[in-house]
């Protein structure tokens, strides 16, 4: 776990917040509570929080747009997105601008606390997506070494679910995958995270040539044939990482 941090959660419910509240105080967290929008922004003019969950259906102003003013007045401050309702659009709206994450309710603990340690932790976060397990753990441990935080999916299914729960600064994507292939799945995730770098990773190039072009003409940033040449791969993720910091698209 993260160092203990400050953080706000929002929520109209008010047994749901106090949950969550008790639990992550048992975490060594500060936190504070807010049973709306507005109270919520209230809160962020006085504290500087590390981390805001944030419900999306609250009347009166919704999560969304209670996002949307927090990320004007503290653009760095991760926010978690939380519901128990069908609102997919609202989701991907928040996701579209910025948000952190994204989890249903009820909240499975352990996983909001990885996503909150993927929130504060330095180090860019990458999703690799792809069905070869060997090659997937080889690629945590070379990436994990130099310093990147690494999350695996072993299908464009998996792979999808996870970017709605994290905001993946790159993803390293294979075309042959179950169920969906890896186009499929780089616009499936791209629909959700528009600023997530895809980098292909195939050893396929010419069988699968019209799929690698269709995905690299869709905004892809590069492709990597296997067996992947970790410091061509290591030189590669720098560089995407350079032009984000200087706020490139980091796409071609």
């Amino acid at each position: 776990m993260a160092d203990n941090l400050t953080i706000l959660v929002v929520d109209d419910n008010k047994e749901f917040r106090e949950n969550v509240r008790d639990i992550l105080e048992m975490k060594g967290h500060q936190v504070q509570t807010a049973p709306d929008g507005f109270k919520a922004l209230e809160l962020a003019k006085q504290t500087s929080f590390d981390l805001v969950i944030m419900d999306v259906k609250m009347p009166a102003m919704n999560g969304v747009q209670t996002f949307k003013k927090i990320r004007r007045m503290a653009p760095q401050t991760p926010v978690i997105m939380v519901t128990a309702y069908a609102v997919e659009e609202l989701v991907k709206e928040a996701l579209r601008e910025g948000a952190f994450g994204f989890m249903k309710k009820p909240l499975d603990f352990e996983q909001l606390f990885t996503e909150i340690e993927n929130a504060r932790l330095n180090g860019a976060l990458i999703l690799v997506v792809d069905d070869d397990r060997s090659l997937c753990a080889n690629l945590k441990d070379v990436l994990s070494d130099k310093g990147y935080r690494v999350t695996v999916a072993y299908d464009g299914k998996d792979a999808v679910e996870k970017a709605w729960e994290n905001n993946f600064d790159v993803m390293l994507i294979d075309m042959r995958l179950p169920p969906l292939n890896g186009l499929e799945t780089y616009l499936a995730i791209r629909d959700v995270r528009p600023n997530t770098v895809a980098i292909i990773i195939t050893g396929y190039r010419q069988e699968l040539a019209s799929l690698v072009d269709r995905t690299l003409e869709s905004k892809a940033y590069a492709c990597l044939e296997k067996p992947i040449d970790m410091e061509a791969l290591a030189s590669l993720l720098e560089r995407t990482m350079e032009e984000k910091r200087k706020g490139l698209p980091g796409n071609r």
